[in-house]
């Protein structure tokens, strides 16, 4: 047994698979199938995930079985609605393995609704968040021109709506001019036609003529017909365009999207037309009414004026114009009176002023009052000088008293009458002999100097008595005699 197993260990793993070579071939056998690399496929979507990068992560499934699906975010921003658990969807896209999990998964690029119900899911969705950007706010909408000139029709040019829309209005308003703008109305592209019309429309307005109104029709059909107009970019162009805009989509009870982006929604196409523009026969009999209105202010006018000037040709003036100007001549003539008292009555008072001024100007005697004044200043000057000198020799005598007074009080001057101090130390005033003890060392205070001397004991006294030291100033030998 032993044996057999080194056998066995001997032989070489001939044909042996990693997990990821494994793989590896699954994955170039599933995308090498043409059927699998570019595939629809329906069901459920559930599991499902928007990852905070952009990408969608979900799983399809039916009765009877599952697959795992991812998509990109650069597939997901084109997506028309909002993907939900539960909703039936078509994915296009292939099959591939995730080589991380060894799973097979399908890599969607595309993705619709599958059925009505899907796309009525779509419409709620997409109309839900363009009106919670405040596409169909109320104060958005514009009010509709009273009497147009030019309107803009966006429509197919071979249907019936357009024949009832001119029609309609050659009846009532044959002053208006219709521009058509073509498009198609259904099918796939439609609704990029709608919105290239609508810019020629508005290239219109801004660079040829101006539109006062744009209508958007369409006859009636089924919500799969009407789709072009529940597109983003057709609500989003109509919101955008710079004139009015009447929405006339289908039936009576038919909403689109563009109903709501519009300025005004129109039942019908012949609605729009009637809403577009007013009816001759109505214009004719308001004009009618203004005209009577007119005429009979102006008649009024006519009377009011013809009252005013027959009272103004019954007045004294008119009738007797002679008189009237004499009256008035008078009148000038008075207040020509008055306007030249009142302008020589200050000038006759000024000169009544100015003579008794130069009566008073003269009685001055100018010379004798200039005397008096120079020899009043003149007194007042020596006074002021005696005043001076008086102080100063005030001053002078208190000063002279003040030195004599510190001269007496300096004790340096008793000290030059023979009188001297003795200090211990520097400032230490030795007033007593009993306060100078033996063995200290003292200076005597002369008036011309200092003497340092030293206080000797009783032995020392009785043996020598004097001491001799010698003068700081003069040299000359003193003696001390100091009794304790």
């Amino acid at each position: 047994m032993a044996g057999l197993a080194m056998e066995r260990d001997a032989v070489p793993n001939e044909g042996v698979l990693s997990v990821s070579d494994l793989t590896a071939i699954i994955k170039e056998r599933l995308t090498g199938d043409v059927r699998l690399r570019l595939c629809a496929v329906t069901g459920e979507l559930s599991n499902f995930k928007h990852h905070t990068s952009g990408h969608l992560y979900f799983t399809l499934k039916d009765d009877r079985s599952r697959i795992r699906a991812v998509m990109f975010s650069r597939w997901a921003r084109s997506l028309s609605f909002v993907p939900k658990d539960g909703m039936r969807v078509i994915a296009r896209g292939s099959v591939g393995v995730f080589e991380r999990d060894g799973q097979y998964q399908l890599y969607v690029e595309d993705m619709q609704p599958d059925g009505i119900g899907a796309l009525y899911i779509a419409f709620t969705q997409l109309r839900d968040r363009l009106a919670a950007e405040g596409l169909f706010a109320a104060e958005r909408k514009r009010p509709l021109p009273p009497y147009p000139r030019r309107i803009g029709v966006v429509t197919s040019p071979t249907g019936a709506v357009l024949r009832d829309i001119c029609s309609t209005l050659r009846r009532r308003y044959p002053l208006a001019q219709v521009l058509l703008a073509p498009a198609r109305v259904q099918g796939e592209g439609a609704a990029a036609t709608v919105v290239d019309a609508l810019r020629r429309l508005e290239r219109f307005h801004t660079q040829c003529s101006p539109i006062d109104v744009i209508i958007v029709a369409r006859g009636g059909g089924s919500l799969e017909e009407l789709w072009p107009f529940n597109e983003e970019m057709v609500a989003r162009a109509v919101a955008a365009c710079p004139v009015p805009v009447i929405s006339a989509v289908g039936h009576e009870t038919d909403y689109t999207i563009c109903d709501f982006a519009a300025d005004v929604r129109a039942a019908t196409p012949t609605a729009a037309a009637e809403l577009a523009a007013p009816h001759i026969g109505e214009m004719r009999v308001t004009l009618q009414r203004l005209d009577q209105s007119a005429r009979q202010g102006l008649l009024a006018c006519v009377e009011r004026s013809r009252r005013r000037l027959e009272t103004a040709a019954a007045h004294t003036a008119l009738q007797h114009p002679d008189k009237e100007l004499a009256r008035r001549r008078q009148l000038v003539d008075y207040l020509e009176g008055e306007v030249m008292r009142q302008v020589h009555r200050p000038l006759t008072l000024a000169d009544r002023r100015l003579g008794g001024l130069q009566v008073r100007l003269h009685m001055v005697q100018l010379t004798g009052r200039l005397g008096r004044e120079r020899a009043r200043l003149e007194a007042v000057r020596e006074r002021v000088q005696s005043l001076q000198q008086r102080r100063i020799q005030n001053l002078t005598s208190m000063l002279d008293t003040r030195i004599a007074q510190l001269t007496a009080l300096n004790p340096l001057s008793v000290l030059q009458r023979g009188y001297t101090l003795v200090y211990r130390g520097e400032d230490e005033l030795v007033t007593s002999a009993v306060s100078a003890k033996p063995g200290d060392h003292l200076n005597i205070r002369f008036a011309d100097g200092s003497v340092p001397v030293r206080v000797l004991r009783e032995e020392e006294a009785s043996s020598h008595g004097i001491t001799r030291t010698r003068s700081r100033e003069s040299g000359r030998a003193e003696q001390v005699r100091l009794d304790l």
